[in-house]
C-alpha cells in the first residue's frame, strides 16, 4: 500500500487596533497582540466508506484557534477504535476487515471523530481483477520480450515474495505458434528471462491478447490463462486458451482448453458463489468455464444471456457491492456492441432483465479495458473505461486510431452519469492507444489516479482531490 501524507494547516492572524494615547490624548497605540488558543478541532471527511482493502485513504485534521482562524504545530494524537477494522498513523487509515471504526483525533484538550466504514465485496475475493493490482510499476520496453507484450500478468512465480511478469505472446498475422515468457524479478525491480520455471516447455500463443491470474486449482498458489484469439485475419481461424498451473513454487504446467475460437479477452471470478473461480471468455459466442474446484473446467454458454452480442472485452467486479459479481462486457460500439453491465445475483447467470446499457462514446467504440472504484469517495464503484477507435472515417482516423479515456460516475443505484468532462484532457485522434489502465494512488496523496499499466506511455492521470483528473507527464 501507498503511504499518504497528511498535513494540518495554520494561518495565525494578530490583531491591531485603536488607543487612547497617555495624557488623554486621542492618539493611538498598538493593542497588546491576542494570543492564539486552540478552540476547535475538526476531521476531513468526518464519514468516510472504503470499498478496497488496497487502498489507504487520508483524514486532514485541521485545529482552529478563537478567531476561527487556522493554526499549525499543533500536536495530534490519532486512535482507532477497532484496530481490527482499520488503523489509523498520522491521520492515514489502512483497512483491514470489513466494519465500522471510529477514528479519534486529539490534540490538546481536544477531540474529534471520523467514522470510517469498510465495505470491500468478497465477491471480488481472488479475481483476475483484484489479483491485476501489481506492486510494481514498469515500462514493458524493459522485459527484452521477443514477441507481444500485451497480454502481460502478474504474479509470483518463485513463492519469494517478489512480483515477477509473464507474458503471453504471438506475433501479428502469424498462423504458427510463438513460446510465452516469465520475466523473474531479482528483489529489485529489475527482470530476467527464465523459461526454467516451465520445465523446458513454455505454453505458446499466436495472438494472445489477455493473460488472467487467478489460483484456479484451490492450492493457495496463482496459476494463469492465456486467451489468445489466434490469427488475426480471415478466415480468423482461431485459438485455444492455455491453463498454466503453478504445481509448486517456481514450478508450472499447462494444457489447451479444447474449445478454439477469437477469444479475444475474459476474466475469472468465482461466479456460481461455491469458493472456486470460474472463467468468461469473450468471443463472438461468449461463454463461461465453470470450474469444479480443482482446475476443471466445463464449458456452459447457458449462463450467459443468449441476445449478449460479440464482446472483446470483459471483467467481473462486484460493482454495486451487493456480495454477487458483475459482468462488465465491451465489444465494437459501432457495430452494435453495447457497452453493457450485466448485474450478477444468487443465480450465477447474467441475464438481460438485470442489465444497465453505460453511456456510448462515439467515435472511440472499442472498449480496450473496463475498471471499477470508488473515484469520487461516495461509497460506490465508479467506472473508467479505455477506449480506441472503432470504424475508419478516412484521413487517417482508422480502426484502432487514437484513444480516450472516459470516466463514468455511479449514483450508488445502477445508475451512471457522465464525468469524462472531469479529465483535462481525456484523449483524441492523435494518442496511441495502449492495452490496459489501473486505478490506484500512484502519488501517495490520498486519492484514486487513472494510471496506464504501462510506463512507456509516459503520462497519468493525477487527482486534484476535488473531482478532477490532470495529464501530467512522467517522471512525477
Amino acid at each position: 500500500m501507498r503511504q499518504l501524507t497528511i498535513s494540518v494547516a495554520l494561518v495565525a492572524f494578530v490583531g491591531c487596533g485603536g488607543d487612547v494615547a497617555p495624557g488623554g490624548g486621542t492618539g493611538t497605540t498598538p493593542t497588546q497582540p491576542v494570543v492564539p488558543v486552540p478552540t476547535e478541532l475538526t476531521l476531513f471527511p468526518s464519514t468516510l466508506t472504503v470499498t478496497s482493502l488496497e487502498q489507504e485513504v487520508a483524514i486532514v485534521a485541521t485545529v482552529k484557534d478563537q478567531s476561527g482562524s487556522t493554526m499549525t504545530g499543533q500536536q495530534v494524537v490519532w486512535s482507532s477504535s477497532e484496530g481490527d477494522v482499520a488503523t489509523v498513523s498520522n491521520g492515514t487509515v489502512t483497512p483491514l476487515a470489513n466494519g465500522t471504526s471510529t477514528i479519534t483525533a486529539t490534540s490538546g484538550s481536544l477531540t474529534a471523530n471520523a467514522s470510517v466504514v469498510v465495505v470491500q465485496s468478497e465477491a471480488d475475493e481472488g479475481s483476475s481483477y483484484r489479483n491485476a493490482r501489481a506492486d510494481l510499476w514498469i515500462d514493458y520496453r524493459t522485459l527484452q520480450s521477443q514477441g507481444f507484450n500485451m497480454a502481460i500478468a502478474y504474479i509470483d512465480a518463485e513463492g519469494d515474495g517478489d512480483t515477477d511478469v509473464f507474458l503471453g505472446t504471438g506475433e501479428w498475422l502469424i498462423e504458427d505458434e510463438v513460446d510465452s515468457e516469465m520475466h523473474i524479478n531479482n528483489g529489485y525491480g529489475s527482470f530476467s528471462l527464465n523459461q526454467s520455471v516451465f520445465g523446458g516447455s513454455p505454453p505458446p500463443a499466436t495472438h494472445a491478447r489477455k493473460s488472467l491470474t487467478a489460483d484456479f486449482n484451490g492450492d493457495d498458489l496463482n496459476d494463469l490463462l492465456i486467451l489468445d484469439h489466434g490469427y488475426d485475419a480471415p478466415p480468423f481461424p482461431g485459438s485455444q486458451p492455455k491453463l498454466i498451473i503453478q504445481d509448486a513454487p517456481g514450478s508450472f504446467s499447462w494444457s489447451k482448453l479444447p474449445d478454439v475460437g477469437f477469444h479475444h479477452g475474459g476474466a475469472a471470478g468465482d461466479i456460481d458463489q461455491d469458493g472456486d473461480i470460474d472463467i468468461v471468455v469473450a468471443d463472438h459466442r461468449p461463454f463461461v468455464y465453470i470450474n469444479d474446484g480443482s482446475g476443471n473446467f466445463t464449458r456452459d454458454a447457458t449462463r450467459l444471456d443468449a441476445s449478449m452480442p460479440t464482446i472483446f472485452t470483459a471483467e467481473l467486479i462486484d460493482v454495486d457491492m451487493d456480495g454477487f459479481i458483475d459482468l462488465l462486457v465491451g465489444g465494437h460500439e459501432r457495430e452494435g456492441s453495447e457497452t453493457t453491465i450485466y448485474w450478477g445475483s444468487s443465480t450465477g447467470s447474467y441475464r438481460a432483465s438485470e442489465k444497465t446499457v453505460l453511456l456510448a462514446a462515439s467515435p472511440f467504440g472499442v472498449v480496450l479495458d473496463i475498471d471499477a472504484e470508488d473515484i469520487d469517495r461516495d461509497g460506490d464503484r465508479d467506472l473508467v473505461l479505455n477506449r480506441t477507435r472503432d470504424g475508419d472515417d478516412g484521413d487517417g482516423l482508422g480502426f484502432y486510431v487514437g484513444r480516450r479515456t472516459q470516466l463514468l460516475l455511479h449514483d450508488g443505484n445502477r445508475g451512471f452519469t457522465n464525468g469524462t468532462g472531469q479529465i483535462d484532457d481525456p484523449g483524441n485522434d492523435t494518442d496511441i492507444w495502449f492495452p490496459w489502465i489501473r486505478l490506484q494512488d500512484i502519488d501517495g496523496d490520498g486519492d484514486i489516479d487513472i494510471v496506464p499499466d504501462d510506463k512507456a506511455v509516459g503520462y497519468v492521470y493525477l487527482n486534484d482531490g476535488l473531482g478532477g483528473f490532470i495529464r501530467t507527464p512522467l517522471p512525477l
